[in-house]
C-alpha cells in the first residue's frame, strides 16, 4: 500500500486533484483544528471546485510575475498563513521576514512581493497584486508597504482589509424586495451580470452601470467561519453569503433555473444557488454592514432603469398599477386590431358572395 502523500512537502505547481489531498490543504488553511470530513469536501461544489480552480489561477498568476513561485512549498504557504494570523506588522515588514525563508530555501530572490500577494489573495478572497499580460475583467488590490492586513488590536490603524471595505457613511432608506434578485436586475433592469473571483468586486456597477459584478464563491466563504484568527474576516464573510442569498435566492430548497443556467455556463461555486433564502427582517437594509453602500447603489440604479423590450415591460412589474393598466390597454389595442381585421374580412366575404350572386343570376 502506498505512504499517504504529505501535502506540506509538495510544491504549488502540484495539482489538488485527490479529495485527501484538498482535505489537508483545507484542513491546514481554514480549519484551524476543525475537523473538515471527506464527505463534507465531497458533497461541498463537486470537491469544492471552483474554490480550486480559483487557487490554480492565481498560482498561475503569480507564477507568471515570478517563476519561483512554483518552486515554493505548501509548507511554505502554510507559513506565511501563519505569519499573517499572529503578526501585527504592515506589508513591508512581514516581506523582510518571508524573504529569510523563501531566500533560504529558493536559488531565487525577491521572490517574497509576489508570494505574499499570492498568500493574501488566498486567504482574504481578493485578488492582490496583477500579473503582467492580465486582461481579467476583475480590479486588483494593493497592498501598500506601511499598510497592515488586518485591524489587529488597533482597528484605527490603516490595514487592508478596513481600506477595501470600509463604514458606510449614511443609512440609506431603501427597500430591498423579494423581487430584488440577479435575474430581474437582467430580465427587468437590463443590467448585465458579470462573475467575479475577486471579493473586492463584489456588487460593483461597471460600464456605466450596465453591468454588476458579483463574488460566488460561496464554499470558500463559508471556511472563513472556521477561522479564529485576528484577521476580521468572519462577519464579511457571513454579509457577503446573505448579500448572494438576496440577489440569487433559491426555487423551493433548490437552485433557481436561472442560476442552474449561469452555473453551467460560467462553471460557478453551486453553493452560491442553495444559500438560505432571507426573510423580510434579514432583507432590511441596515441589517448590511460592508455591502450596504454597494447594495443601496445597485437597488437605485435597478429602479431607475426603464425598459427598452417587450420582454422587459413583460417582466417589469416593480410598479404594478402602472403595468397592469399598460397591458391593459395593450390587450384592448390588440383585441380591437383583431375584431377591425375579422369585420374587414367578413365585409370582404359578403361582398364578395354579393357579385357571385349576382353574376349567377345574370
Amino acid at each position: 500500500m502506498d505512504a499517504p502523500v504529505n501535502l506540506l512537502e509538495l510544491t504549488l505547481s502540484h495539482p489538488l486533484t485527490s479529495i485527501f489531498l484538498k482535505q489537508q490543504f483545507l484542513q491546514e488553511f481554514f480549519a484551524n483544528g476543525n475537523e473538515i470530513s471527506v464527505d463534507e469536501i465531497a458533497n461541498t461544489d463537486n470537491g469544492f471546485q471552483a474554490f480550486f480552480a480559483r487557487f490554480d489561477i492565481l498560482r498561475r498568476a503569480a507564477a507568471n510575475r515570478h517563476k519561483a513561485v512554483n518552486y515554493c512549498t505548501f509548507a511554505d504557504l502554510y507559513w506565511v498563513v501563519k505569519l499573517f494570523n499572529k503578526s501585527e506588522a504592515p506589508r513591508q515588514e512581514l516581506e523582510k521576514v518571508i524573504a529569510t525563508r523563501l531566500d533560504r530555501n529558493l536559488d531565487y530572490t525577491s521572490v517574497e512581493s509576489v508570494f505574499i500577494d499570492f498568500t493574501a489573495s488566498i486567504r482574504t478572497l481578493m485578488i492582490i497584486g496583477r500579473s503582467a499580460g492580465d486582461v481579467s475583467y476583475d480590479d486588483f488590490v494593493v497592498w501598500e508597504p506601511s499598510m497592515f492586513l488586518h485591524p489587529g488590536r488597533n482597528e484605527w490603524q490603516p490595514n487592508l482589509i478596513n481600506t477595501v471595505f470600509p463604514s458606510p457613511s449614511v443609512l440609506d432608506a431603501v427597500k430591498l424586495p423579494q423581487s430584488f434578485t440577479a435575474a430581474n436586475l437582467e430580465k427587468v433592469g437590463g443590467i448585465r451580470v458579470l462573475w467575479t473571483n475577486n471579493l473586492a468586486d463584489h456588487l460593483l456597477l461597471r460600464d456605466d452601470d450596465t453591468k454588476v459584478m458579483l463574488f460566488h464563491h460561496v464554499s470558500a466563504l463559508h471556511l472563513l467561519s472556521y477561522s479564529s484568527s485576528r484577521m476580521h474576516l468572519q462577519d464579511l464573510a457571513d454579509e457577503t453569503v446573505r448579500t448572494i442569498a438576496l440577489l440569487i435566492p433559491p426555487s423551493l430548497g433548490a437552485a433557481s433555473p436561472w442560476f442552474k443556467q449561469q452555473q453551467q455556463k460560467h462553471s460557478l461555486d453551486s453553493e452560491a444557488g442553495i444559500c438560505d433564502r432571507l426573510n423580510s427582517s434579514e432583507r432590511q437594509i441596515d441589517k448590511f454592514h460592508y455591502w450596504r453602500e454597494r447594495l443601496v447603489l445597485l437597488k437605485r440604479t435597478y429602479d431607475d432603469a426603464e425598459p427598452k423590450s417587450l420582454s422587459q415591460l413583460w417582466w417589469d412589474d416593480r410598479k404594478k398599477t402602472q403595468w397592469f393598466t399598460f397591458w391593459v390597454a395593450v390587450l384592448v389595442f390588440v383585441m380591437t386590431v383583431f375584431f377591425g381585421v375579422i369585420q374587414s374580412v367578413a365585409s370582404i366575404v359578403q361582398a364578395w358572395a354579393s357579385v357571385k350572386s349576382l353574376r349567377a343570376s345574370d
